[in-house]
């Protein structure tokens, strides 16, 4: 409680220091800039449905790299972490399957593996994401309660233009390496870029955590046709990764030192992880090939039909041991024999499983299909009719099995109308979805009617924006028919057949204040969800893993962002300030899984010149003490980071050397969003990165 009044009077105190104006502020997001995620061609100030926008392109290439720092810089949006090489956003509490990830225009289905596998999109290829936090599922179905991320891919250049990219981070010896070219000809355009990405394990201020290493290579591919009428964009993408898995048992400390596993964090062979021969060793490889083919017909008068096909192919692999041999005699189970299981831990002779081959391997097929018409626009009313269509396959190659083999189908139908009202916009849409399972353990069906109304005025310096919407996901795989060991979170998951569908509720309030220098914004929200899904411990034990069950509960979630973006009477600093804070309970009382702090955050840039500018960035979370069963308590904790951006020239080319300095005081400390903070890992100590980009 101390923490969080200091931080308010903190964040009051700054509101009142500025009073007086000057300029725009440079780093602010432009209100005329034209957002892909919403229909109607509108600017992010006109959209009935506020849209946050980054644009990568303007960010210092260090902050680019990292997608997920780019994006927690965002009020009410967080990152849960499995690791640095593993991340996926939370918004307003709620993530994995409860958020929905566009990129290249299609759905991106590596979401539903839950929160500790990454989202398989490399930074190099994106050139700016749209965040909605509001009521946005009858735009884009099923699983949007929590939010959308819309990546927009890296863009098509009129002229040929190569570039190379690379960083250097010092906590975990880690490299990146990018090179890229786009051109045109004619009506055409082209784009190509691979990326190699080799990190070692990382640091805190107490010593090295073994099996935190992280490899990632990712090619990029564009062709591109644009005529007057017609566009047609097809992107590949290919997307390899090896992360390593820290022993993740609950009933164990962390892991602070382990230079006396005789580990070499000098390199990762490629040829079978020379350096990683512990045979404790666990580590995820996966795989992610898109295809993505979108075209568009423009009938004039904004008349237009988008057609986008697509294609994705998941494949994941688990290998290693999993620390099933380690603390469990308290459970009353033998490590080195699990007789009355049949059980035997070194080699699973009785499942014919050898050294070296993948405990789980999977592999989830996924095409679609996405229609969108735009009706022709009229002075008061403009309509929006689309349709979807998923066909998604899973096959299970490994002697385990989390989920079993399956076929699932998706259809949703939607339509918008948007009418102008005096000095603003209504929105009023309606959805049907409909999904079918089947799968080796059983089917399951399930449908829903859905709606949505918004408004939004617009005063003299002022826009109010009020969202309403219902919304509904339906239970994943995951969650229906798990029976089995997930080793990336050492648990046994039971899933259950009689989970019924989520269905929500959410109310979405924005009040945005512009003015010539300075903007201010606040934004409410309550989100009413019935039979909300999540795991639960229970005290049994399988095979030295903890039985962990798919629940429901009726829950709620209500919350609140507060920013303010100012240019000081110093023209060349820029002040940006955020307060955050989400509340989330059942109904019965007990509090949600994975639910942020109460969060604040002071932004400084410093323009000097077009040539250099300097960030000085400080995170202050509170303590978090309302938890679920299965989750601990994290003390609250501040956070120093420095970056830099230096342009200039070479041979008669751009270039560009950037730096940055994470957790400047090498601070210990545990973000309650981490899934390693319960097996007492903290999070990375120092980090100092280096890096330059060269246009040729």
């Amino acid at each position: 409680m101390k923490t969080k009044k200091i931080l308010i009077t903190l964040l009051m105190a700054l509101f009142i220091s500025h009073s007086s104006f000057s300029q725009v502020s440079s780093s602010q997001v432009e209100l005329d800039e034209i957002v892909l995620s919403v229909p109607f061609s509108q600017t992010i100030g006109k959209s009935v449905i506020k849209v946050q926008k980054i644009n990568l392109d303007n960010l210092n290439p260090i902050l680019r790299s990292y997608v997920s720092k780019s994006l927690s810089k965002l009020p009410g949006v967080n990152i849960i972490s499995n690791g640095p090489g593993i991340s996926k956003p939370s918004i307003r509490g709620l993530s994995g399957n409860r958020v929905v990830l566009f990129s290249n225009g299609i759905r991106l289905e590596n979401m539903q593996w839950g929160d500790e596998h990454g989202l398989g999109v490399s930074p190099s290829s994106i050139s700016s994401i749209e965040v909605i936090k509001g009521p946005t599922y009858v735009l884009y179905g099923s699983d949007a309660m929590g939010g959308v991320l819309y990546i927009e891919p890296e863009k098509y250049s009129d002229d040929f233009s190569t570039d190379y990219l690379g960083i250097y981070n010092s906590n975990y010896n880690g490299i990146t390496n990018s090179i890229g070219a786009r051109g045109s000809s004619g009506e055409f355009n082209y784009l190509l870029r691979g990326t190699l990405t080799d990190n070692q394990n990382y640091s805190t201020p107490d010593g090295e955590i073994e099996n935190t290493w992280f490899k990632e290579n990712d090619v990029q591919a564009g062709l591109q046709y644009e005529s007057e009428k017609f566009k047609s964009d097809l992107r590949f993408s290919l997307n390899y990764s090896e992360i390593g898995i820290p022993h993740m048992d609950e009933e164990h400390g962390g892991h602070d030192d382990h230079e006396e596993e005789g580990h070499d964090d000098d390199d990762h062979e490629e040829e079978g992880h020379d350096d990683h021969e512990d045979e404790e060793e666990s580590y995820q490889e996966l795989t992610h090939t898109t295809f993505a083919w979108k075209n568009t017909f423009d009938f004039g008068n904004n008349h237009i039909l988008d057609v986008i096909l697509g294609r994705q192919v998941n494949d994941r692999k688990e290998f290693g041991g999993h620390g099933e041999e380690e603390g469990h005699e308290e459970e009353g189970h033998d490590d080195d024999d699990h007789e009355e299981e049949g059980h035997d831990d070194d080699d699973h002779e009785e499942e014919g499983h050898e050294e070296g081959e993948a405990e789980l391997d999977m592999n989830q097929v996924t095409n679609t299909l996405d229609l969108r018409l735009v009706m022709p626009q009229s002075e008061n009313l403009n309509i929006v009719m689309g349709a979807n269509f998923l066909s998604q396959n899973i096959e299970n190659f490994g002697h385990e099995e989390l989920i079993p083999d399956s076929d699932m189908n998706d259809f949703g139908i939607y339509g918008l109308g948007q009418v102008s009202i005096k000095n603003g916009q209504a929105l009023i849409g309606v959805r049907y979805d409909s999904r079918s399972i089947n799968s080796d353990m059983g089917s399951a069906d399930f449908s829903n009617f859905n709606g949505s109304i918004g408004i939004r005025k617009d005063y003299e310096n002022s826009t109010l924006r009020l969202n309403l919407g219902s919304g509904y996901r339906a239970p994943n795989l995951v969650e229906l028919f798990a029976d089995g060991v997930h080793h990336a979170t050492n648990r046994y998951e039971i899933g259950s057949t009689n989970l019924n569908e989520e269905k929500s509720f959410q109310t979405d309030l924005s009040l945005d204040f512009n003015y010539d220098d300075s903007s201010f914004s606040v934004d409410l929200f309550y989100n009413d969800i019935s039979d909300y899904i999540y795991l639960t411990p229970s005290s049994m034990m399988i095979d030295g893993y903890r039985v962990y069950n798919y629940v429901q509960q009726n829950s709620y979630l209500w919350g609140g962002e507060i920013n303010y973006s100012k240019q000081t009477g110093i023209k060349w600093l820029v002040s940006n300030t955020s307060l955050e804070y989400t509340f989330a309970e059942s109904k019965d009382g007990e509090a949600l899984p994975f639910i942020p702090p109460l969060t604040f955050n002071q932004t400084f840039n410093l323009n000097f010149s077009s040539d250099y500018s300097l960030e000085i960035d400080f995170i202050a979370k509170s303590k978090q003490s309302r938890v679920s069963m299965f989750e601990e308590e994290t003390d609250g904790y501040s956070l120093l980071n420095l970056s830099g951006n230096w342009m200039t020239s070479l041979l008669g080319n751009d270039l560009n050397v950037f730096w940055s300095i994470d957790n400047v005081f090498d601070k210990e400390y545990y973000d309650h969003l981490s899934r390693l903070k319960r097996i007492g890992i903290p999070e990375m100590g120092r980090n100092i990165s280096v890096g330059l980009k060269y246009n040729f």
